[in-house]
């Protein structure tokens, strides 16, 4: 596996495992509102800073994007076939080592409160919740997300 920042030629890819992890992570809860991969939206965020991915014999199966002004893991997401594997662990850790270049002592990240198996994945991983919660709407659903940070001092 490869994690290597993307380029615009990653955007089908990206939009494929976001789709793909999407339904999966929030059909039961959200209905099917990621039904077709959305390219067009992805082909200029790639290009953002500490937008990465990770691939796999040439093939996007992860990506993850570091906000590096707010100290966010603003993405992570991947493809639900190559879970397991350990592409989450290693996208996790790419995207907090460019926030803790960045100088951030302390990450955030936040995930839907039903989104259990992304939620355990993070605090197998060290993250801890903090109490805190964004109460929004997506896609015409309501969203309650909360809140995790990891001490990037360690």
């Amino acid at each position: 596996m490869l994690i290597r920042p993307a380029e615009p030629g990653d955007a089908a890819g990206v939009a494929s495992v976001h789709a793909r992890a999407g339904r999966a992570a929030w059909s039961s809860f959200l209905g099917d509102v990621l039904a077709e991969p959305d390219v067009p939206l992805w082909q200029e965020r790639v290009t953002a800073p500490g937008f990465l991915v990770a691939e796999r014999d040439g093939v996007v199966v992860g990506f993850g994007r570091a906000d590096v002004t707010t100290g966010e893991v603003a993405l992570l997401y991947v493809d639900p076939a190559g879970q397991g594997r350990g592409t989450g662990r290693a996208l996790l850790g790419a995207v907090v080592d460019l926030l803790r270049r960045a100088g951030w002592q302390r990450a955030r990240l936040r995930t839907e409160e039903r989104n259990t198996g992304p939620r355990c994945f993070y605090e197998r991983a060290g993250w801890c919740p903090t109490g805190e919660v964004l109460e929004r709407e997506w896609a015409g659903r309501r969203l309650r997300e909360v809140w995790y940070a990891a001490d990037l001092t360690e």
